[in-house]
């Protein structure tokens, strides 16, 4: 119990701590930072990235076009200098990944079509492709978005952004069963697992923003509530959490689309421990606990609003205090991290819209390196 009122002791003291104004941070452009960086512009159609030390690899998704019947493919590149080692081309839009280590396996989602397909991570080989998503009356699937894998019991969660608040549980070691949840939430988008607690925590919109979910079977066992909505259904909801991230010490971050902040919740209470103004477009977050810092990207616009650029902010993670806030125009997409914490991966995406200022016809996406090896890489600029 003592250690539980010290930990809640130190969450409200973030509460109470005052939070610069967004406004006031510059951004520091990512040439201050040349010395840490390395940056390949290589890949069309940049989303998810995953890191695979144990092979020397990063894969990296990709959807060069969105128009059904289209391929995809996963990039293997060199996880040292970002050169590209393979490309494995799939027969449909690649978006989310997930690395299985302890199976060498690659979960690729295929968001539009509602699928996920399994892939040898050394070889590259195609092992399996798991139908998800129904077809619903329009003729399109399911869709599908984040993928985590459990490697302790070979469970893999794959979540879909929809109205019935739908997550699959694939059972990898029982010939890829899939058991299918329904009416888990409002906006099923976000997932994070609690391996040391068997507890999966899947976020979107609605009353109750945040589900958690029994990793064995699935049943809902509680749920975390900002408490601003108070009306059921998609017109209420105050808030829509896109991305989420664990830190063991019992703290949840959440990425908000609607206010475009960054949440932190209490994972014993559910109480909300702070927001912090990011910027529109918010999109995926990481907590790095070697070096006690959040990241956050955010995109700088949103839906039909395609004119701004983004960045990658830095937060202290004790007092969620902003370090920095880095611009990478023109869209900072998905982040990973290295398990030592030492290096930083993420994606940027080129403007799509030709109206864009920074539109250029045929260019390609950006994967870009962060060498935090240095304790004092983020701070001082």
């Amino acid at each position: 119990m003592k250690n539980t009122l010290l930990r809640a002791s130190a969450f409200a003291l973030i509460c109470l701590a005052p939070l610069p104004a967004l406004a006031e941070m510059p951004l520091v452009p990512a040439s201050a930072f040349a010395q840490q960086i390395i940056r390949q512009d290589l890949i069309p159609g940049v989303y998810e990235i995953a890191h695979a030390p144990e092979l020397g690899l990063v894969f990296v998704a990709s959807s060069p076009s969105l128009s059904d019947g289209a391929l995809g493919a996963v990039y293997a590149l060199d996880d040292r200098d970002l050169h590209m080692v393979r490309r494995i081309e799939l027969p449909d839009r690649a978006f989310a990944l997930a690395m299985d280590h302890a199976s060498g396996r690659l979960y690729v989602g295929h968001t539009l079509s509602g699928a996920v397909s399994v892939l040898d991570a050394r070889s590259g080989m195609l092992l399996d492709r798991i139908q998800l998503g129904k077809t619903e009356a329009e003729g399109k699937f399911e869709h599908v978005r984040m993928v985590e894998v459990d490697e302790a019991s070979g469970k893999v969660y794959v979540s879909s952004p929809s109205r019935s608040g739908t997550v699959w549980i694939i059972d990898s070691r029982n010939a890829n069963a899939v058991q299918r949840l329904d009416n888990v939430g409002l906006w099923t988008a976000g997932l994070a697992h609690d391996a040391k607690a068997g507890r999966v925590y899947v976020s979107g919109g609605g009353v109750d923003e945040i589900s958690v979910l029994d990793g064995t079977s699935g049943a809902r066992v509680a749920s975390i509530s900002t408490g601003d909505t108070t009306e059921a259904g998609a017109d209420a909801s105050k808030h829509f959490f896109l991305n989420l991230s664990l830190d063991p010490a019992g703290r949840l971050f959440a990425t908000d689309a609607s206010t475009g902040s960054l949440y932190a919740f209490d994972t014993a209470t559910g109480e909300t421990i702070a927001n912090v103004e990011v910027g529109k477009g918010i999109l995926d977050t990481l907590f790095n606990p070697r070096r006690n810092e959040v990241y956050v990207t955010w995109r700088g616009a949103g839906h039909g609003e395609q004119e701004g650029t983004g960045g990658l902010t830095v937060l202290d993670a004790s007092t969620l205090e902003v370090r920095v806030r880095i611009d990478l125009p023109v869209h900072p997409n998905s982040l990973e991290i290295s398990p030592e914490g030492d290096v930083l991966f993420l994606t940027v995406k080129q403007p799509v819209d030709k109206k864009h200022a920074s539109y250029r016809e045929g260019a390609v996406d950006t994967v870009i390196r962060f060498d935090l090896a240095d304790d004092r890489t983020f701070e001082g600029n």
